[in-house]
């Protein structure tokens, strides 16, 4: 143990032992720096504590809801759902990020990430409902939501742009060797999202035989001069008929600031580019 103020190792001048008052002190600033929602209630949920963050998040104060059922913090069309949820963490269980909604006193619904545990009894020689509970961290996740909800939109929006363009974008991460193709350049490469592996060579293999080298090279060279990529080659289709792509991209880079892959697009330009198919020396 370190030395007290009072020159002796583990108790302060009031008696009390430091290993007695750290969690206490650690509990008070956690729960002071935490945005989250602290609640406990006992084995029958009636709330016996309510943290200013839960007061924030609710809408509520600790004068409204000590001593009441937590369950009417949720909107009725959840109660059941929660009600059996509390059963499983009050037999023990930890719940961890459970996806739930909450409602305001002036009826505004707030979607919240549940994290639940049990509360260790005291005396575990002698196990008794009384003193024991459980307790629950709530967070806002409207923010979360939002930005999920705006991503799916700038997705769709762009899935629909490349349809009608028909140029599609990939990605090749140098450090997982993962390599994530659009829909649409998917459809580029007649191939079924489900049936493309993902990875640098699944792509290589797409590419037809003698070409396959030039590709390679020229990506990896990409790469490791940090210069953008700007090429052809040519695949087979389902139909075995040759089909040319071009393909452009320019280097990702990492927090170091060091090329660690390629983001680019790509369009069938079969009928556009300068070279031939040439379908019959390749079958």
């Amino acid at each position: 143990m370190g030395q007290t103020s009072d020159g002796h190792t583990g108790e302060r001048r009031d008696g009390t032992a430091l290993s007695e008052r750290l969690p206490e002190a650690v509990l008070s600033l956690v729960l002071d720096l935490t945005d989250d929602a602290v609640l406990a209630c006992d084995a029958l949920s009636m709330v016996t504590f309510f943290s200013e963050s839960a007061e924030r998040l609710f809408g509520c104060s600790p004068s409204d809801i000590l001593g009441n059922p937590v369950l009417t913090l949720f909107p009725a069309h959840l109660v059941d759902e929660m009600d059996r949820l509390l059963a499983t963490v009050v037999a023990g269980e930890r719940i961890r990020q459970f996806e739930s909604e909450i409602i305001r006193p002036d009826g505004l619904p707030v979607p919240v990430s549940l994290s639940l545990a049990p509360l260790p009894h005291r005396n575990t020689s002698h196990a008794t409902e009384e003193g024991y509970g459980w307790v629950m961290l709530a967070r806002d996740v409207t923010e979360q939501h939002l930005a999920q909800a705006a991503l799916a939109e700038i997705d769709s929006r762009l899935e629909q742009g490349e349809a009608l363009s028909h140029v599609g974008s990939w990605l090749w991460d140098l450090r997982t060797d993962a390599v994530q193709w659009s829909l649409e350049f998917h459809r580029i490469h007649d191939l079924d999202p489900l049936d493309f592996p993902g990875t640098f060579e699944s792509y290589m293999d797409l590419i037809v035989l003698e070409e396959r080298d030039v590709v390679r090279t020229a990506m990896m060279h990409s790469v490791e001069a940090s210069t953008p990529l700007d090429l052809e080659y040519r695949i087979l289709d389902t139909d075995d008929k040759a089909r040319i792509i071009r393909v452009i991209a320019n280097p990702t880079l990492g927090s170091d600031g060091k090329a660690v892959g390629l983001r680019g697009i790509g369009q069938d330009v079969s009928d556009q580019s300068g070279r031939r198919p040439d379908t019959d020396a390749l079958l």
